[in-house]
């Protein structure tokens, strides 16, 4: 049996972790407010956050009946988004609301695991408007969406595949081909990665973490060994958080950038990550929620006991699913500790060559620091810069913002578009 490298060092990081953990004891509490959004007695599960905007699944019209609702904590006004009363594992960015849907055919079995035809809907809030996405009479779930591209599993060729939607185009595409199982996908930007069956079963535990590159169409096997089963946590820029078992309950995290893995946690499940952030519920009786924070390298209690389910972040507010009322209601803790979110504007965003472009920082929370790159080789770390594009093309630009508190990038894919001219002798300039 081929033996990973990648093995003795996971047990190496972990045997040091265990000192590291036995020698600071529990975890500080994280500095911050905590605040109850669901208060009625049925179950509420499966919370996701997008800036202002909270959503989650709702059995509060029947045990057998789950809903999509959502929650603006800008107007602290809820808002019912579904009623097929079949609507499962919402997803949000920006105004749009994906979900897996049975009311083309789909039910629960006894264990609570949907079978029959489930499909993959999409409520865009701009236009109070709902679409069916997916239409073929076979199981469609996990569903995740990014900008303007929605994934899911898709069970239409025999086994579960993953595939993806353009919104802008309505053209769908096929991300995996091979003949095993795939789950769970996770987008950002044009980043798509998965939990991947194809080098085991479920008897032999092997599922693997894979990778697809949407600008390259290359697809990459990220954590691949043969002795646990990864479980998706989520992506962020560069970062890649997975849960692995059943030697114990893991959570790891993976820089594309370097190719390294490393331990964040243990006792520990259901990875989430936003900028410098992972947070994770407790793995097994009596593990509070936490957060650890990349930058300082500390971990914090977000919760006192191991109440708390599913967390998902998105700036300084995590939210999750909380039994403590003896059912499951959502729950947000807002960090005193304010998180930026990178943001920017450009003028102009389009014209002739040479085109002088003025950035301008619109990110919140006071970031101290600014790292740009302009997509042509140049980069700047001037809080507004002013850059010349020489050559015409489209320009993909990203903002790095910092503050004491973390770091966030944001970035706007074909952003400045530069057109013809025959003026010679351009060069570029940044400053």
């Amino acid at each position: 049996m081929k033996i990973n490298k990648r093995l003795t060092v996971w047990f190496g990081a972990f045997f040091v972790f265990l000192i590291m953990t036995i020698g600071n004891g529990v975890a500080d509490p994280a500095q911050g407010t905590e605040t109850r959004i669901t208060t009625n007695e049925s179950a509420q599960s499966n919370p996701d956050i997008y800036k202002n905007l909270i959503v989650w699944q709702d059995e509060r019209n029947g045990d057998e009946n789950t809903d999509i609702y959502m929650y603006d904590l800008s107007t602290s006004k809820e808002t019912r988004i579904t009623k097929s009363g079949s609507a499962m594992d919402p997803a949000i960015y920006g105004n749009r609301i994906v979900w897996m849907d049975g009311r083309n055919g789909g039910s629960l079995d006894a264990d609570s695991w949907p079978v029959g035809n489930w499909d993959i809907y999409m409520y865009d809030l701009s236009t109070s408007t709902e679409y069916q996405i997916t239409t073929n009479e076979l199981m469609q779930k996990n569903p995740d969406i990014y900008g303007d591209r929605v994934v899911w599993t898709d069970e239409r060729n025999g086994n579960s595949d993953i595939y993806m939607q353009n919104l802008s185009t309505s053209k769908q595409i096929r991300i995996t081909t091979n003949a095993s199982e795939q789950y769970h996908p996770k987008i950002y930007s044009n980043t798509i990665v998965w939990e991947d069956l194809r080098n085991g079963n479920d008897e032999n535990f092997n599922y693997d973490i894979y990778m697809y590159d949407l600008s390259t169409s290359t697809e990459t096997g990220i954590v691949t060994n043969e002795f646990y089963r990864e479980h998706t946590g989520n992506i962020y820029g560069k970062k890649i958080v997975y849960t692995t078992e059943p030697a114990g309950d893991l959570v790891w995290m993976h820089d594309l950038s370097t190719s390294q893995d490393t331990l964040i946690a243990a006792d520990a499940w259901g990875p989430d990550i936003y900028g410098d952030r992972i947070v994770y519920h407790g793995g097994g009786t009596g593990m509070p929620m936490r957060m650890y924070n990349i930058s300082t390298s500390t971990e914090t209690e977000i919760t006192t006991d191991d109440t708390g389910t599913s967390p998902a972040i998105y700036g300084n507010r995590i939210v999750w699913a909380d039994d403590r009322n003896e059912n499951y209601d959502i729950y947000m803790f807002t960090l005193s500790s304010s998180f930026p979110v990178a943001a920017f504007s450009a003028s102009p965003s389009s014209g002739k060559a040479p085109l002088k472009v003025t950035f301008t920082d619109k990110s919140t929370a006071s970031p101290t620091k600014w790292r740009w790159n302009f997509g042509d080789g140049t980069k700047s770390s001037v809080k507004n810069p002013k850059h010349t594009y020489s050559k015409t093309g489209n320009y993909t630009v990203s903002l790095t913002a910092t503050n004491s508190a973390g770091s966030n990038t944001t970035t706007k894919t074909n952003y400045i578009k530069v057109t013809t001219n025959t003026r010679p002798g351009i060069y570029s300039k940044s400053k």
